[in-house]
């Protein structure tokens, strides 16, 4: 398997004509500094509202940022789009930001810096502003679920890791919403280094 870019980064979007475009120019700045290449793949799935129209003509103004659109005939759900969209990928790395921008670019930048330095980069936040104490309390009773399930030990699942393109084209998902990553990154350790390793060395093999 070859890579064109070093990084996809997938933006699912529904109904996010007012947002989409702040989150592109956020991930544009955490490129710049970055300095890998990368490109954007924005996913409609199953907007209501002109979300398709407005990053179509975004892309269209600014030709030089390395934009690639796709819309869902109808509304497929994150975990399945997040799965097609990795095929649709030419990125040896894969992460989702999600199209409402609520990710700054300082974390963007903190976790895709990372590149290379492991099969998997698993974001933590310690704090989450705007988070009510409901929120917390769901979320790691879910933490612990999880873990308990796994036998992992996990600070969080859902913070949209960093993956190998390739495995998530690999072991793909079977749930829905956001567990899908609770599921994906569980299975991937569950494969252990193995797994790792042969990724590698056929990533080595197409490279040579």
């Amino acid at each position: 398997m070859t890579h064109e870019v070093d990084l996809s980064l997938f933006v699912p979007c529904f109904n996010e004509e007012t947002r989409v475009v702040a989150t592109i120019r956020t991930i544009e700045a955490a490129m710049s500094e970055l300095g890998c290449s990368y490109e954007i793949i924005v996913v409609d799935d199953g907007s209501t509202d002109n979300t398709f129209q407005v990053v179509s003509e975004y892309a269209k103004s600014n030709p030089e940022v390395p934009i690639r659109l796709h819309s869902n005939p109808y509304n497929l759900g994150l975990a399945r789009t997040f799965v097609d969209t990795a095929f649709r990928g030419r990125g040896e790395y894969y992460r989702l930001v999600c199209g409402d921008n609520v990710e700054p670019k300082d974390a963007i930048i903190t976790i895709c810096s990372n590149i290379g330095k492991a099969d998997i980069i698993v974001p933590y936040h310690p704090i989450l502003p705007g988070k009510s104490n409901f929120r917390r309390i769901v979320s790691r009773a879910y933490t612990i679920l999880v873990n308990v399930i796994s036998g992992y030990s996990l600070q969080y699942y859902n913070g949209c890791a960093l993956y190998r393109r390739f495995h998530v084209m690999r072991w793909a998902p079977y749930t829905y919403g956001f567990g899908f990553q609770a599921d994906l990154i569980s299975r991937l350790l569950d494969e252990g280094p193995d797994l790792f390793r042969g990724a590698r060395e056929r990533f080595s093999r197409d490279k040579g």
